[in-house]
């Protein structure tokens, strides 16, 4: 340190210096956060191709999609019963970063700001259709950060129909008119998967419960190591396999051939006593 610097320092009261570094550590902390999110970027940036190829690979490999969700025990919390038989038609889950698109030093999106594509091939059950819902994290009045959505059509399951929110509102003049029947199927629809996509993060209790923390599982977890879930999955029906297997090994040892032939004896024993007996009364 220079004599002149150490002057400055000396001249000055410890409140003072300490104030001046707090202050410098306050910016400091800035510039970090802005390497760090520009770090982020370069990541997704080279991770987002890699992702478009497995995506093309993982639509060849039936119901994979259905296997990892109908595995997770996490995402089983934030969907109803009834919606499971027709994840069965999801063959392709994909979430895309719009910040990729954009040079460093032109930032318009949040890094952490994200698309969730869902696509449901053609069937029976459900409309064949994709859906994107996109998410934005926004700040709140206490600086905390948090996702928020738009509504997002999609095309409901036609049995589930006499549940979907939307359409109980409709018929009840915007919900104004709901019998306590409606609103017990009002209630039901909005525990439903199928609510999530009209999620918006700005009505808490009126709308799909905890859609932000559903959003972040698919992005932050389900997506990203679907492999890992898959093997897991596939890991565990071997396990099933083994052990019917060796259940019914356990049940060759009992050959039924030896049980007609124990039967058959038993019977003429019986009927060898029986003779002994009339013998014997004469």
């Amino acid at each position: 340190m220079s004599a002149n610097n150490q002057q400055v320092l000396d001249s000055k009261g410890e409140p003072e210096v300490l104030s001046e570094s707090l202050n410098d550590l306050s910016a400091w902390e800035k510039d970090m956060d802005k390497v760090e999110k520009e770090a982020d970027v370069y990541r997704l940036k080279l991770a987002q191709p890699m992702y478009d190829k497995r995506r093309s690979i993982l639509k060849k490999i039936p119901k994979f999609w259905y296997i990892i969700l109908a595995e997770n025990d996490e995402f089983s919390e934030y969907v109803s019963p009834d919606d499971l038989k027709y994840l069965e038609f999801i063959d392709d889950i994909y979430v895309h970063y719009p910040v990729v698109e954009e040079e460093i030093g032109k930032r318009t999106y949040n890094p952490r700001d994200f698309d969730i594509t869902i696509s449901f091939k053609k069937n029976s059950m459900i409309e064949e259709q994709i859906v994107t819902k996109c998410f934005k994290v926004v700040v709140d009045d206490n600086g905390e950060e948090h996702l928020e959505s738009q509504p997002v059509e999609i095309t409901w399951p036609q049995e589930l129909s006499k549940i979907n929110p939307h359409l109980i509102k409709e018929r009840t003049n915007g919900g104004k008119n709901m019998t306590s029947d409606d609103k017990k199927k009002y209630r039901a629809g909005m525990k439903s998967f199928f609510s999530w996509f009209a999620w918006t993060g700005k009505k808490p209790g009126k709308e799909f419960r905890n859609g932000e923390d559903l959003a972040n599982l698919i992005s932050e977890d389900i997506f990203i190591n679907a492999l890992k879930y898959y093997i897991v999955a596939l890991s565990n029906d071997s396990g099933e396999e083994d052990s019917e297997e060796d259940d019914s090994s356990e049940g060759e040892e009992l050959d039924l051939s030896d049980v007609e032939v124990g039967q058959r004896k038993r019977s003429l024993e019986a009927d060898a006593d029986k003779e002994q007996q009339v013998k014997k009364s004469k």
